[in-house]
């Protein structure tokens, strides 16, 4: 992992990134309003409708088993978007789907851009000879360095999940 040299980012794309990172931090904190019902969006659906899984089925052109069997399908989140966005019609509503982040996205990206910097640091064949003054002034700045140039392979340490590096 070099993190020094990558493809270079222009204003407009510095731009288009704060934009994006802007509209999935307000998705994200909007989702967490809409926690997925007990028994599947599905299932809640026909419910508050008052709709049987026959009269969904009908308007859907399917067997009445095939609309349970997607309801138990979500529920194993194994139902195909799809599907959903068919069944949600044939209710006279419409599926939505989304990748939000955790956390607003900056924040993604300063813990990236420091594991990285703690990385390099260890490759840093004079590191641990520095004082920890030396040491913390190298990280802030290398973390600084790595949030703005945003280098080809910011992303390929992996700092979470089960095989992180």
């Amino acid at each position: 992992m070099g993190c020094g040299k990558g493809s270079k980012h222009t204003v407009g794309d510095f731009i288009k990134r704060r934009r994006l990172a802007r509209f999935l931090d307000h998705a994200s904190q909007r989702a967490e309003d809409w926690p997925v019902p007990e028994g599947g969006w599905i299932l809640t659906m026909r419910r508050a409708l008052g709709m049987s899984a026959e009269h969904v089925a009908q308007r859907k052109g399917v067997s009445r088993n095939a609309v349970y069997q997607a309801e138990r399908s979500e529920k194993e989140g194994a139902v195909s978007l799809k599907q959903m966005q068919k069944l949600a019609e044939a209710m006279g509503g419409q599926f939505v789907y989304a990748i939000v982040p955790k956390e607003p996205v900056e924040k993604l990206k300063l813990r990236q851009a420091q594991a990285v910097a703690a990385h390099l640091a260890r490759l840093e064949t004079d590191f641990q000879l520095w004082s920890p003054d030396e040491q913390e002034d190298w990280l802030d700045d290398k973390t600084a360095e790595l949030m703005h140039d945003m280098p080809a392979d910011f992303w390929a340490l992996r700092v979470d999940g089960p095989d992180a590096t």
